[in-house]
């Protein structure tokens, strides 16, 4: 599965997928939001969370590893 398959299931089925089969990296929190790193496959995917409100805001799927700069500090420290 591509990035771009896994973005195009509905939101449930990309949660229950994630939840089955992705392997949660790590989380931080920024303002308001809760994020949630999983590995899947060979791309990542990164769950947005409304803290105040308990809602999901969006799903990305990406590749690209800059977009794991601001989580290298929690992943740092879970390799030590």
């Amino acid at each position: 599965m591509k990035p771009a398959d896994f973005s195009a299931l509905p939101t449930e089925q990309q949660l229950d997928t994630l939840y089955y089969q992705g392997d949660v990296l790590a989380n931080r929190y920024e303002d308001e939001f809760i994020f949630l790193l999983y590995s899947f496959h060979d791309f990542y995917v990164e769950l947005r969370h409304d803290a105040y409100d308990n809602k999901l805001l969006a799903v990305s799927a990406f590749k690209d590893t800059v977009q794991l700069d601001p989580y290298l500090p929690y992943l740092v420290e879970e390799l030590l």
